[in-house]
């Protein structure tokens, strides 16, 4: 044993064995004192990081103190370090420990307007506005350089000379770097909404293919306007630029998007007409609105731009898309919203028939056809006529079988009119496997569950409607979902449920329009079933009876009830909104549709209601401004 150590290191492999193992045990050794070291850092660091939030600003910089002499310490360790100093008011310190800073990173801006900074937290005001001043005259002409430099001014909050390197950039680069979306941001934080709505449209005045981008930066903020700041100061922003500009268009189409976002279709026609006037559009603006106006149930605004179309003669591109379109609302004002009107149906169904017989059976009129079938099957009594115009374009052979889907759908809401429910079943299901996830098979789904909502089978209407719930359709989606959990609140543990299906009887009869029928089913309820949970729900269904059926004062009330009886319900905030629009539009009486708004807008903030009501509210206020009263004199002249 004691021959055997000298052999091995003796000789050259044993020196060489010698030497790597003393440079492993020194790595090693070193290795422990780094980690030493580092633990020891990290938990100065750490203490430090401790004492600066609990306000011991003196401790806190003597540590940083030691941590910052390390020529590699971190800028999280010389921002706390400066921090500290400057609690403590040691602006000399804190101005030598800057100026260190800035000699370990040369070209870094960002720690050149600390020095800034701490002149005027020292209060020399001058001496910092000679620096900063002296940094925005000998910033690089550069865009990376320009962004830098501001950034590192709004970090230390000095938001006007940011606002000064941007514009002191625009004007070196010219349009090529104009950084207006950057100012737009600026101007947005200080408050300055013009100066931020100004930003953003002489962006898209400088380059339109940024209409996009801005429109939906707008939207966003529009979407969070509640008090209209965003709304106001664009509109002026762009009411003064088309005063100053009247040959650019893009100050009046956007101010027609924006009337438009606003739920404003009034003014949108206004403008839509100036565009289609100033610049010989042939009515496509216009035809936007009005297709707008129809799908959003502006009933009278689609009527009005429809027949300004109808009106520029019937060699125009859109005259066809205005005939239909124009009695599509017909249509719609005689049986939407209030009182149906049957002289009017009566007068639109003769006008359908007119211009199929003028224009004949073809793709181009199968919107007509299906119109005036919807019109005879549910207004006027005819459902065997109606299934017949119907037949027709299912049997057509240049038909897509998207739209004879449609109408088996409609066949089918027909044959439930009729009572044939079985038959309106097969339909249903018919198209809902033909297509099966795309939202027309949705559709079809919804109807069939709803059959069976109406036939009593509850559970598996319900399983239906839950499949529904992630429906592409939002419409869709939120109609199974009510449902679905209208038959949830009110089934009972055994699968049935009296009142449900009494309840689910009386809406089968207000979808065939037998008004009377639902009313003495949703009275035997009342008086049945007086306490039970579903009431809210039986109200809310007569209410909406007697308003189709014009008696207004019965309506309202009824409305009132949900309200005051179910103040925490789902329908509370529905309640009050029917009533708000009942007072503006039918009792006329603008003090009172303006106090139910208001209230709508304090009790149920959350609502999807409130933010119509807050512009209806906006609206009935009289909130013009004095620019767009005189803008409207001088522009919108009819």
């Amino acid at each position: 044993m004691c021959n055997y150590y000298p052999s091995l290191f003796g000789g050259r492999i044993g020196k060489i064995i010698l030497l790597s193992t003393l440079v492993l045990i020194s790595s090693f050794l070193y290795n422990i004192s780094f980690a030493q070291q580092v633990t020891e850092q990290s938990a100065d660091e750490q203490l430090a990081a401790q004492l600066l939030a609990e306000g011991d600003y003196e401790r806190a910089a003597a540590i940083y103190e030691d941590l910052f002499e390390d020529e590699n310490a971190s800028p999280v360790i010389y921002n706390n370090y400066l921090r500290s100093l400057l609690e403590m008011e040691e602006y000399r310190k804190a101005q030598r420990t800057v100026n260190e800073q800035i000699s370990r990173n040369p070209g870094k801006v960002r720690f050149e307007v600390d020095l800034g900074y701490v002149y005027t937290l020292a209060e020399d005001n001058r001496k910092a506005k000679r620096y900063l001043e002296a940094m925005i005259k000998d910033v690089p002409v550069n865009p990376r350089a320009i962004v830098d430099l501001a950034n590192a001014l709004l970090f230390r909050n000095f938001v006007d000379y940011a606002i000064q390197t941007y514009l002191k950039g625009r004007n070196q680069l010219g349009s090529e770097y104009p950084f207006n979306i950057q100012l737009a941001e600026i101007y947005q934080k200080k408050g300055d909404y013009e100066l931020m709505m100004q930003e953003y449209v002489e962006l898209v005045v400088l380059d339109e293919s940024y209409m996009e981008m801005v429109q939906g930066i707008l939207q966003d903020a529009l979407n969070e306007d509640t008090e209209f700041v965003y709304s106001d100061a664009l509109r002026k922003v762009l009411l003064i630029g088309s005063q100053k500009n009247p040959s650019q268009p893009l100050y009046a189409e956007m101010l027609l998007w924006l009337s438009l976002q606003l739920d404003d279709f009034e003014m949108a026609l206004r403008q839509a007409k100036v565009l289609d006037r100033r610049f010989g559009q042939d009515g496509k603006l216009v035809m936007d609105v009005a297709q707008l106006s129809l799908s959003n149930k502006k009933l009278q605004v689609a009527r009005e731009s429809f027949e300004y179309i109808l009106n520029l003669g019937e060699l125009n591109p859109y005259y066809l898309d205005a005939l239909v379109g124009n009695l599509d609302v017909k249509y719609l004002q005689a049986t939407t919203g209030y009182e149906i009107n049957y002289e009017l149906l009566k007068d639109v169904e003769l006008q359908y028939e007119l211009t199929i017989d003028q224009l004949g059976i073809a793709p181009q009129t199968v919107i007509l056809i299906r119109n005036l079938a919807g019109l005879k099957a549910f207004y006027l009594d005819k459902t065997e006529e109606a299934s017949s115009l119907l037949i027709k374009i299912i049997e057509m052979p240049n038909i897509s079988n998207r739209i004879k889907a449609q109408c088996r759908i409609e066949l089918g809401d027909i044959l439930v009119l009729r009572g044939e429910l079985w038959d309106a079943h097969l339909l249903f299901a018919q198209v809902d496997k033909m297509f099966r996830d795309d939202p027309i098979a949705h559709e079809a789904r919804y109807k069939n569950a709803r059959l069976s909502f109406y036939m009593g089978e509850f559970q598996w209407a319900k399983a239906q409607l839950d499949v529904l719930k992630s429906a592409t359709s939002r419409l869709i989606a939120n109609d199974a979902m009510a449902l679905s959990m209208l038959i949830q609140d009110n089934l009972d543990e055994d699968g049935t449920s009296v009142p449900l299906n009494m309840f689910a009887r009386a809406q089968m009869h207000v979808f065939m329009n037998h008004f009377n029928r639902a009313l003495s089913v949703i009275d035997s309820i009342e008086a049945a079933f007086g306490r039970h949970q579903i009431i809210d729900n039986v109200l809310m269904a007569k209410a909406d009876i007697f308003k189709r059926t014009g008696e207004y004062e019965m309506a309202d009330k009824v409305f009132a009830d949900v309200t005051q009886l179910y103040p925490t319900g789902l329908h509370a905030s529905d309640a009050l909104f029917e009533r708000a629009l009942l007072h503006e539009r039918v009792f006329l009486d603008k003090e009172k549709a303006m106090e139910l708004y208001q209230q709508l807008m304090t009790d149920f903030p959350g609502s999807l209601n409130t933010v119509t009501a807050r512009n209806r509210f906006r609206l009935l206020r009289g909130d013009t401004s004095v620019e767009e009263q005189f803008f409207y004199q001088q522009t919108f002249r009819p």
